[in-house]
């Protein structure tokens, strides 16, 4: 009897250890099921800018052909390059100035540009072919924020303002659109491989 006792005990003391057993991969299973799912989702959130494949908003680059010849445009031109042009959603010209820009100066003058005041008057509309083969004619454009940047290959302040206009790409996203003008191009001087060398980093589009 007492032996048929201590068989049963070792039974049940089997079973108990089989059972905790079972339950305890479970367990584990469920514990490595989550922190895989904790790890995936960490992952995700500190994800590096730089990895994404796409930047926001919309810089564009052409060429001032003979036929549009924008830095003809006294509204536009200053004599000197580079030449800023910041153009509010009402289609007028805030502000236009010579020389390197920075980003915390142009942030100011997008939000005026946003809620017009005063102006300069009309920006006068054109069309130039893009670098994307979009065809930029900008009357098309009203109620956007649009910078033109009237800029050339050899000018060394243009090469120092683009990372700034980098910048406000990056801040602004779609709120604002970036044209960056060639005019020496009107004179055949610089060409379309001459602006992708030199600023192709920028060319996403």
């Amino acid at each position: 009897m007492a032996r048929k006792r201590s068989n049963e005990k070792t039974k049940s003391k089997n079973t108990l250890k089989k059972t905790n057993l079972k339950y305890g991969l479970i367990l584990l299973a469920i514990i490595i099921i989550a922190a895989g799912s904790i790890l995936a989702l960490t992952s995700q959130d500190t994800e590096p800018p730089e990895n994404q494949t796409s930047q926001p908003g919309k810089w564009l680059f052409a060429l001032d052909t003979s036929s549009a010849h924008v830095g003809s445009y006294e509204e536009y031109s200053t004599g000197y390059i580079p030449t800023l042009v910041i153009i509010d959603i009402n289609g007028d010209i805030i502000h236009k100035s010579a020389g390197v820009h920075y980003e915390s100066g142009l942030l100011d003058l997008i939000q005026q540009a946003q809620n017009p005041g005063n102006t300069l008057g009309p920006a006068p509309d054109f069309t130039l072919e893009t670098f994307n083969g979009e065809t930029f004619t900008l009357s098309k454009h009203q109620g956007e924020v649009v910078i033109l940047d009237i800029m050339a290959v050899r000018c060394p302040p243009c090469h120092q303002q683009m990372p700034e206009l980098h910048k406000v790409k990056l801040e602004k996203g779609d709120d604002v659109i970036i044209l960056s003008i060639d005019v020496d191009a009107a004179y055949g001087s610089e060409t379309e491989n001459d602006v992708q060398d030199a600023f192709g980093e920028y060319i996403k589009e």
